[in-house]
């Protein structure tokens, strides 16, 4: 029982060491590609391992740059959780807010952000999932004060697509793209869509405007929320059933 115990310790470091190495070296490889291609061979020289080494710790190229995206977006997470740590009081103010510091990211790391997004690596990335509950949370958020018109999970969708599709634009066909009165006008008008209330001004604060009627779309949204968040005497089943009658209104009668 000894053995075991100690063993771990000692073989640990050094199996996470060389397998940062790895990856740092794929990393930098890849921020540097004119394409956005590097291969497995050009990784384990810049690692300096060999072939068998490095399919040791990853089965696949596919399995070596999901690592790769994941380690390139740790601080893009972290600045997700900075941004979400700001609360406005329009909901309207976190969409720009997250939507500014996604374009900024992309811009920043095109090779890493075109490598997120693609069919072999996206579906099983934990950044994304990530990325993608932080939004839903703030949505859930703003739909519990009334402001979206939509249901907090189709909201999140939404305003996903729309950055990733402003940002792969951006970074893809940038001869198209020479300003960021695109980017601007499409975030203004995903605002727009998904939310009700005060209109918002850019600059951090929500300017109120006047009374908005409450409709059945936005009302269904407020209630999905405070279903999940507040105490009430439904089973599981008949609030499971509630819900999906609710997400239909929220999501149908906005149309």
């Amino acid at each position: 029982m000894t053995a075991p115990t100690r063993t771990p310790p000692t073989r640990t470091p050094q199996t996470r060491t060389v397998k940062i190495r790895i990856i740092e070296a794929a990393a930098g490889l890849l921020a540097k590609s004119v394409d956005g291609e590097v291969s497995t061979r050009e990784i384990c020289d810049a690692a300096g391992v060999t072939a068998p080494t490095l399919y040791h710790y990853f089965r696949d190229k596919e399995s070596l740059l999901r690592a790769v995206v994941d380690f390139g977006w740790t601080n893009f997470l972290e600045s997700k959780r900075t941004v979400a740590a700001v609360v406005h009081d329009h909901i309207g103010d976190d969409i720009r807010a997250g939507w500014n510091n996604h374009i900024e990211f992309a811009r920043k790391n095109p090779n890493f952000y075109r490598l997120m997004w693609s069919p072999g690596v996206a579906p099983n990335s934990v950044a994304l999932r990530e990325a993608h509950r932080l939004l839903t949370d703030r949505m859930k958020l703003g739909a519990s004060r009334g402001q979206l018109r939509l249901s907090p999970a189709m909201a999140a969708r939404i305003v996903m697509s729309a950055t990733v599709g402003a940002a792969l634009a951006l970074i893809t066909q940038p001869e198209h793209y020479t300003d960021d009165s695109f980017s601007k006008q499409l975030l203004e008008a995903v605002i727009a869509f998904v939310t009700v209330g005060g209109p918002t001004n850019g600059q951090g604060r929500s300017r109120r405007a006047p009374p908005q009627s409450t409709t059945i779309a936005s009302a269904a949204a407020t209630l999905i929320s405070k279903l999940e968040s507040e105490p009430n005497p439904l089973t599981p089943a008949e609030r499971q059933l509630l819900q999906q009658w609710l997400t239909a209104l929220a999501d149908t009668a906005s149309r």
